[in-house]
This record gives structure tokens, sequence and C-alpha cells, in this order.
């Protein structure tokens, strides 16, 4: 029911993927023939379930009887971070030469590189079968319009009734059965749906993201960051070939050097690869 409920939008045939990272990034990747998948709780962005929560609290002020809103708060809302499901992450963009994500990943030694979207999604269903994917929602509005349509429309159809039976039912002490259901449907919703929600104000990452689910059988890896312990799962992207499908590697702004360049040619050619490496269009002076 959970995969019917959840839509994302999905990238088109033939659209390329970029994958922004440091210089250890790109070696990493074509050595290991692998993406790192990051669990969610320890994304850049620290706010993204206090965020879903913030639209979920909109579109429940929408109800008029302030019982319902209340009983809605209480089920649908108080407790989503106790039933929070563990999901990794892979992060692209549709964005060839963003300087926001120069600026995140490695303005001084990033790269990135570029991927035929099918062929990558592909590979890796082969290997590791994907949740969700699809491109992160920034528009407030689109946000709560799923939401929305989600809690008052989609879920009671799916259960045969329409959102005031049930509200009404529970009011009336008739049983708690489907509204019981309907808030655990919404919870488990919301849990992926804080995966792709972000603030308008990231908008300019234009970001992709792959979604994977724990599994009992998972193996669950760490690394050090900035300090501290950092969980991941490696993503495997051979599908059973010997090369990536990397159609481009791009330098970053200030990484404008000749090694910069031609120490990644001389790299990627060793590697059995025929790709382009070109340098950022963006012009900085510092």
């Amino acid at each position: 029911m959970l995969r019917k409920l959840v839509s994302l939008k999905k990238i088109s045939d033939g659209q390329e993927l970029y994958h922004y990272t440091k210089c250890s990034g790109i070696q990493g990747i074509l050595a290991g023939r692998a993406f790192r998948a990051t669990r969610s709780d320890f994304l850049n962005d620290t706010n993204e379930m206090n965020y879903i929560l913030s639209v979920v609290r909109d579109v429940i002020q929408e109800t008029e009887n302030p019982e319902w809103r209340r009983a809605l708060f209480e089920q649908a809302v108080d407790t989503v971070r106790e039933n929070r499901r563990r999901y990794y992450i892979t992060a692209f963009s549709t964005e060839a030469d963003s300087i926001t994500l120069w600026a995140e990943f490695g303005e001084q030694t990033g790269y990135n590189a570029g991927f035929d979207s099918r062929e990558l999604l592909a590979r890796i269903e082969k290997a590791r079968p994907v949740s969700y994917h699809g491109y992160v929602v920034y528009s407030a509005g689109e946000q709560r319009r799923i939401l929305s349509d989600l809690l008052f429309r989609a879920i009671p159809e799916a259960l045969g009734k329409n959102f005031e039976e049930i509200m009404e039912r529970r009011m009336r002490n008739e049983g708690d059965v489907l509204f019981i259901r309907l808030c655990t449907s919404f919870r488990k919703a919301l849990s992926v749906y804080a995966l792709f929600f972000k603030q308008e104000e990231f908008s300019a990452e234009k970001e992709y993201r792959l979604a994977f689910r724990e599994q009992e059988e998972t193996e669950v890896l760490f690394r050090e960051k900035d300090g501290f312990l950092l969980p991941y799962i490696w993503v495997d992207v051979t599908g059973g070939k010997k090369k990536f499908p990397i159609r481009s590697i791009t330098v970053a702004p200030k990484n404008h050097v000749d090694l910069a360049r031609e120490g990644m040619k001389l790299y990627v050619e060793k590697m059995g690869y025929d790709v382009d490496v070109q340098l950022s269009n963006i012009k900085l002076r510092y």
C-alpha cells in the first residue's frame, strides 16, 4: 500500500545525473565502481524531519474541527519520529555546473561526474533494489498539496471510506480501527516524503535522490567525517559490467590549474574510460 501512496517525479530517459564530490570521491567511485549511500539522519541538512513536520502541521490546520486536528496531531505527528524507518541516500543533481553544489562539495578540489540516468538506475537495481527515487520537491505549495491529497483523499479511499466518515466514526467512539490505519499509513508515507522534501532555499541544487531501505542483511559501514562516524552502505553500479555508465567529468571553478584537468584525464584513461574531462564554465576571480 505504501508504494502506491507515495508518488515521486522520476527522471526522463536520456537525461544525465551529476554527482558532485572531491577528487578522492571520484577516485573511489571509479576504482570501486560503487557509490556510498549515507543514512538519512546523517545527511548535511539536519532539519529535514523537522521541516516536513512543519508542512504537516499546516495541512492538518486545514481541518475546521478542532477535535479532529487534536486527534491527528497526537496520532499522525507526535509519533512520527518514533516510527521513522532507516533509509540510506545517494544524491545527484540534474544541474551540470552548479555554483551552489561546488561550494558545498569542494570548490577548491571538487569534480562532478555525469552519468546516463537510465543505465545508471538499471545497473543499481540489479545489485540492490532502490526503494524510492525521484526529484526533491522544494515548493512549499506543492508539498502541502501532496500531503493534503494523501491525508484527505488517497489514504481514506484506499481504506474504502472518505476522510469525514473515518473521523466521525472515531469521534462517536464507534471504533478506532480505520482511524489508526489512516494515521499509520500517513506516518509511513511521511517517513518517505521526509527524504524528498526540502526548503525552497535549497532549490538551486536540483537534487535527485535514490533511497535504499535498510534490511536485516544490509551491511552497514562507517567512515570518519569531521571527527564523527558516518554510517553508510555501498551501492554497486557494475550491473555485471566492468565500467561505469559515465559520460563526463567536470573540474570545479577554483580548480583550474592545468594539473587538475590533466591528472584526471590520465587517471580515467588508465581506468579504461574514454571520458571528456572539462573545466567548469563558471568564472571566479577568487
